[in-house]
């Protein structure tokens, strides 16, 4: 997702006189009583001399209504040589934290805010930057850079865009976990009894298990987000995705992307399903259906989908494999195929439904969901599972990769894309599944929910990859994907390509 650019600066000068620099805040469209959708950002420069050393300074700044969240840049010359200048804040109602030296940058919203700093609501009003000067030896110039983040604008609700790897190809994670934020109390504590699993907790078995990304997606709350901004850096090579599942009477969904809580209660003053897909829609965050083949009763209250009003041309995803439920009698694969021979375009994903954070049998990464990512973030990963490059390792991150698409002449068509037949109609089309350890694996094809071809020799090339080919003679309106096996069980899923 690409973010607006930031729109008006407002510069302030710490040696104006304070009647003239409120003024010039009040006058500023940067500063007016509400905000336009736009970052504004202010500007405060300033100047510290030997004669303010042990002293404290306040800098001022105006917060207009409707902002969501602040992000603040500090620097200063002379830093570790001749001058320390410690950064706190006040909001209008006191103290909000105080980094001293420890960070060049902070943000601040009301459920996610940088280590130093707590979160909680962007008030309008009166807010002031806290400056210390322990050590001045020599003249040292300031600068201070404030982004005012709309509660409407994408920064603020949405996935967010700061890769860990800037590097485009597949990210191996699993899309479904819980903290004892909500329900996951299968963790030990240090004396070994039965405790509820922290963020690091699950974090470390994601990161154990191979992960790339890992969903923390705990009952109607987001509480856990603020846990997982703390913990991020010392995960730097493992994404943790901000979820909630979206937990109703009438069906389960994870919401990926936004720290937003999104109203569960359908039935609630006329609110159903299409209420908390707009919702999201809306916040730029994406919905999917968990577990739609469970059953519904007094022990797990809505684990089945049941929500009728459910509007299924704007739904992006939907988990058909639930921990180790592949092909039992709670499989989400039915419900899935149905969907797509009703026309519709949903991407596939799995989740462990992990709920002790690898202390038990159930571990995050069963299944592992492989997405084709233009680079290691929210925004991204979510972009791919969009596109439907996506495939399911049903049991762990380190089986076998798979590579399949099909072709016809010069065209090739991966996962998730669409082959205008008509264009094609008197030409074969080849799909073409490409992995690793060839022995002893089936390839299941499936065309439009039914099987096809079961093959199990597969050409052996000379890379020691394993290749299975199946030759389309004559396209048909519809999609088609297919299930590799390995010991009668399903050990790869893939996303289908289209046919239209």
């Amino acid at each position: 997702m690409m973010f607006k650019k930031l729109s008006r600066k407002l510069q302030i000068n710490s040696t104006m006189p304070l009647a003239l620099l409120l003024l010039m805040v009040l006058s500023s469209g940067a500063q007016g009583s509400s905000v336009t959708g736009e970052i504004d950002v202010i500007v405060i420069n300033g100047v510290a001399e030997p004669a303010d050393q042990y002293t404290y300074r306040l800098e001022e700044f105006r917060v207009p209504d409707g902002i969501g969240a602040l992000h603040v840049v500090f620097d200063y010359t002379g830093k570790h040589t001749h001058s320390e200048i410690e950064i706190g804040l006040f909001d209008p109602d006191g103290f909000r934290g105080t980094s001293r030296f420890s960070k060049s940058s902070f943000y601040i919203s009301k459920y996610r805010t940088t280590p130093s700093y707590f979160p909680g609501t962007v008030a309008a009003g009166d807010w002031q930057i806290s400056l210390g000067f322990p050590t001045v030896r020599e003249k040292s110039e300031y600068e201070i850079t404030i982004r005012l983040i709309p509660e409407n604008h994408p920064e603020y609700t949405g996935p967010l865009n700061d890769p860990l790897n800037d590097e485009q190809r597949w990210y191996q994670g699993d899309f479904h976990t819980h903290t004892g934020h909500s329900d996951a109390f299968g963790c030990s504590d240090t004396i070994g009894r039965r405790s509820p699993c922290q963020v690091y907790q699950v974090a470390e078995a994601a990161h154990q298990n191979g992960l790339d990304f890992v969903a923390i997606a705990d009952h109607n709350t987001v509480s856990h987000h603020q846990d997982m901004m703390v913990i991020q850096p010392t995960f730097p090579d493992l994404l943790l995705m901000r979820g909630q599942e979206v937990t109703t009477f009438y069906g389960h969904a994870n919401v990926y992307g936004t720290s937003i809580p999104l109203d569960f209660r359908i039935g609630y003053e006329g609110r159903n399903i299409q209420h908390i897909q707009q919702q999201s829609a809306g916040l730029g965050s994406l919905l999917s259906i968990n577990h739609p083949g469970r059953e519904t009763g007094p022990s797990c209250t809505g684990c089945g989908w049941s929500a009728d009003s459910t509007n299924y041309e704007q739904l992006v995803a939907i988990e058909i494999v639930n921990g180790t439920n592949v092909e039992t009698e709670i499989s989400g694969i039915p419900f899935w195929h149905e969907l797509l021979n009703r026309g519709y375009r949903i991407t596939a994903i799995g989740g462990s439904d992990d709920h002790g954070a690898g202390f038990g049998s159930a571990q995050p990464g069963t299944p592992t969901t492989v997405v084709w990512a233009d680079n290691l973030s929210e925004a991204s990963i979510l972009e791919g599972v969009k596109s439907g490059r996506v495939y399911l390792k049903t049991e762990r991150a380190d089986d076998p990769d798979i590579t399949f698409y099909a072709e016809s002449g010069e065209q090739r068509w991966e996962m998730g894309s669409t082959i205008p037949i008509d264009d094609y109609s008197r030409e074969s089309i080849l799909f073409s599944v490409t992995t690793a350890h060839g022995d002893g694996l089936t390839a299941e094809w499936i065309l439009n929910g039914e099987t096809i071809d079961i093959q199990d020799t597969p050409e052996m090339l000379n890379d020691g990859n394993a290749r299975f080919l199946y030759t389309l003679e004559e396209p048909v309106a519809g999609w088609l994907r297919l299930n590799l096996r390995r010991d009668q069980k399903i050990t790869t899923i893939t996303n289908p390509v289209y046919m239209k």
